[in-house]
């Protein structure tokens, strides 16, 4: 199998092809939401390509600047071998120096390849809930929920954002670029980004995602420190799902660590139900015998 880099201005409308054919296959989006924004722009990691006339792998490679790691995604087709994953990870290696990070998603090609030979770094659980919830909707208090209100909101959402997220590898450590890029997708809605104020200080907040008309996402909720362990998470959640049922949703989704014990006790608590495991695995320099 032929590897080389991706170039954009070139491969795009053929990656874009190939990342939607895998994903009618398999009802699984086959690249994060970080990996995607990047591979349309502004292109700040790299992709490579794999095939001999048709793409048969697709990988994309994007740096955290706030750790000394790299994140990896490998898109593969059904009909790839395992000599041609093998050969797409040995070249995404060779990319960088620093330590190499693998997100596979539910049971994908890819995933079943890395499963027994890696060692798994990290673990996130899709939860499954149906709308509206049985619980009542909360009150609010000395607190008031309010959209989002893009260039006003910006600096008081990263602070609490950036509090919340201190040293997390995803949310953690924004700037305002990376809230421009979400802010700029066509899923965004300022009205689905809530935002709970205590007097004038921002508290909290819950961001949500529709993915059509039915079904939502809680895309990001965060608490500053100082509101936090005073039951206000479980608010900003319950509130938000039902300002997802006001607008039609019947199912919504989220995404929870698995180490997040107290945030996979309280989604139980509100219904959810394990829909996928995805799976993040480690790396080594150099590759197991068998697998070369």
């Amino acid at each position: 199998m032929h590897i080389r880099p991706f170039r954009p201005e070139e491969d795009l409308p053929a990656v874009l092809a190939f990342l939607q054919s895998v994903e009618r296959e398999t009802g699984i989006a086959p690249l994060g939401e970080s990996k995607y924004v990047d591979l349309r722009g502004p292109g700040l990691g790299s992709g490579l390509i794999g095939g001999d006339g048709e793409i048969l792998a697709y990988a994309h490679v994007l740096d955290h600047p706030a750790s000394e790691l790299t994140e990896m995604e490998l898109v593969a087709a059904a009909h790839s071998s395992d000599g041609d994953l093998a050969a797409m990870v040995t070249a995404v290696l060779g990319l960088t120096p620093r330590r190499l990070l693998w997100w596979t998603f539910g049971e994908t090609r890819a995933a079943r390849f890395a499963a027994p030979r890696l060692g798994v770094h990290r673990r996130l659980h899709k939860l499954v809930g149906a709308l509206p919830l049985t619980e009542s909707r909360p009150e609010t208090g000395d607190g008031r929920v309010a959209p989002f209100r893009p260039d006003i909101d910006d600096d008081a959402w990263l602070e609490v954002n950036n509090a919340a997220f201190h040293g997390h590898p995803e949310n953690g450590g924004w700037s305002r670029s990376d809230l421009a890029k979400r802010l700029s997708l066509d899923w965004f809605d300022a009205e689905g980004f809530r935002l709970w104020w205590v007097g004038e200080r921002l508290a909290g907040f819950c961001w949500t995602k529709r993915h059509d008309g039915v079904t939502g996402e809680i895309y990001v909720i965060g608490v500053h420190p100082d509101f936090q362990r005073k039951g206000l998470g479980r608010q900003i959640v319950v509130e938000a799902l039902w300002y997802l049922a006001d607008v039609g949703c019947t199912t919504a989704l989220l995404y929870v660590d698995t180490v997040n014990q107290s945030a996979l006790r309280l989604y139980q608590s509100l219904g959810f139900e394990l829909a996928r495991v995805d799976r993040c695995f480690v790396v080594p320099k150099v590759w197991p015998h068998e697998v070369q």
